[in-house]
């Protein structure tokens, strides 16, 4: 079926592999949420690194706000913004008084768009951590190795190198630009995924929470009050 009217959800993300990737995993989102009426550009909006989000400078395109401006000229209905933890959020906790990074952002994201939907989402501690969550699914389509496991207790939102230990599971040195975004095709979005990864879970609450508020906006515009 063809729509005539499609939402469009634009991701804003720091990777260069998650440039295809998270769309590829959005999009696979929409089809399991039987959302045929979503989108998503085939390339994310692409930050480089978290950093540059963090300091607003319009004359030296830096800040959340600068990509923000990037991802308006695509006319999303929707914006999402992923990042990794890593140690940009980690060395905030060492400041007194601790302000996380994604609720910071977020507020600035409001501020500067207060009319468009938009959410940030802290992948913890990598994007990758994600494909850890998602072991057994990868297991069964052979994606890693058969004897992949993690010990009894394993927080897999705890490790740094997260990239290392998909690494061991795949049996070779993995790469963000040729692996993550075959990995991502291929993540579930059962209730287990939530259970081994927090951040995976507010991702699929925002990714509702995008959604629905793209629908209410719409039908606002298409029938206003007289």
């Amino acid at each position: 079926m063809k729509w005539r009217h499609r939402y469009k959800i634009i991701p804003i993300v720091e990777g260069n592999g998650e440039e295809r990737a998270v769309p590829i995993m959005l999009n696979n989102w929409f089809h399991h949420r039987g959302f045929g009426n979503f989108t998503t550009p085939e390339l994310a909006v692409r930050a480089h690194q978290t950093s540059l989000l963090c300091e607003y400078d319009s004359a030296r395109e830096r800040g959340i706000e600068h990509y923000l401006d990037l991802a308006m000229r695509g006319r999303p209905d929707a914006i999402l913004v992923i990042f990794d933890a890593d140690d940009e959020c980690n060395d905030r906790q060492k400041i007194q008084p601790y302000r996380p990074l994604g609720p910071e952002l977020l507020q600035r994201a409001k501020q500067h768009l207060p009319h468009v939907p938009i959410s940030v989402v802290v992948a913890n501690r990598e994007f990758e951590a994600w494909f850890l969550a998602a072991y057994r699914r990868l297991k069964t389509l052979r994606l890693i190795h058969r004897n992949a496991r993690f010990p009894i207790g394993f927080d897999i939102e705890a490790p740094r190198d997260c990239k290392g230990h998909v690494s061991t599971c795949i049996g070779r040195k993995y790469s963000p630009t040729a692996d993550q975004h075959v990995l991502a095709k291929s993540l579930g979005f059962g209730s287990y995924m939530g259970r081994y990864s927090r951040s995976f879970r507010k991702l699929l609450k925002d990714l509702e929470w995008l959604a629905q508020q793209a629908r209410m906006i719409r039908q606002k515009r298409a029938n206003p009050i007289r």
